[in-house]
């Protein structure tokens, strides 16, 4: 795939990408040179390269990317140089760094601190956490761990009241997200939905993150920040 995409692009944009692994990740995509999207899932943001085009002497790049700025969420399509596409991912990112940061009435404030809180006692030090993934023994730890949740949400759930019983129940399918992607995504994107993981389930109740976290609260940390 990767040398069907003039190496000039793949140059100014994937430094770009790989250091934005927390707020993107890449689409295959046909009909694109380049694609990337909102890691969001509620989101539809997106930054695509779709062709290359002789234009008044100069190589020029046809992109479309959503939102078009600060002040407008629709998508733009323009015809632009290399350096423009690399000026205009940049701006593109900087508007998804903005929305993460930004405390709306859609946030819940409670569960952003919580979910920073857990992120802070997890935070991977290694220059790698942004580009590696966890090693195998790692994943296969997490692998174990997050089952072990699954069961002990399912536990958790009798005699409790309907509306908790689906919070038990969705914070079980985000358990098996996680699985999911253990072997695909980075040490850091992995600590963050765990830490959201964790968040949602403080707020379920106390009796729910001792038994999910709490309780194994050192062993993570040997597993997870130290290897052993």
């Amino acid at each position: 795939m990767k040398k069907k995409i003039p190496l000039s692009i793949l140059e100014a944009l994937q430094p770009v990408a790989d250091n934005n692994l927390d707020l993107t990740k890449t689409v295959e995509d046909s009909n694109s040179m380049f694609h990337l999207i909102d890691k969001d899932k509620n989101s539809d943001f997106y930054f695509k390269v779709s062709k290359q085009e002789a234009r008044s002497g100069k190589l020029n790049y046809l992109i479309e990317f959503k939102p078009r700025s600060k002040d407008n969420v629709n998508a733009h399509s323009t015809w632009l140089p290399s350096e423009g596409v690399l000026t205009t991912i940049k701006q593109w990112l900087e508007l998804l760094q903005s929305y993460n940061k930004i405390h709306t009435i859609y946030d819940d404030p409670i569960l952003k601190s919580n979910q920073e809180r857990f992120e802070k006692q997890f935070d991977i030090l290694e220059d790698d956490a942004d580009t590696t993934t966890f090693d195998l023994e790692q994943q296969i730890f997490l692998d174990d761990y997050l089952n072990s949740v699954k069961s002990k949400l399912l536990a958790l759930q009798e005699g409790r009241p309907q509306n908790q019983v689906k919070k038990l129940e969705e914070l079980a399918i985000e358990a098996t997200e996680i699985q999911c992607v253990l072997t695909i995504e980075t040490k850091r994107q992995i600590v963050k939905r765990l830490s959201k993981l964790w968040a949602k389930a403080q707020k379920v109740g106390l009796d729910v993150i001792k038994e999910i976290f709490v309780s194994v609260t050192a062993e993570l940390a040997k597993r997870l920040l130290t290897g052993g």
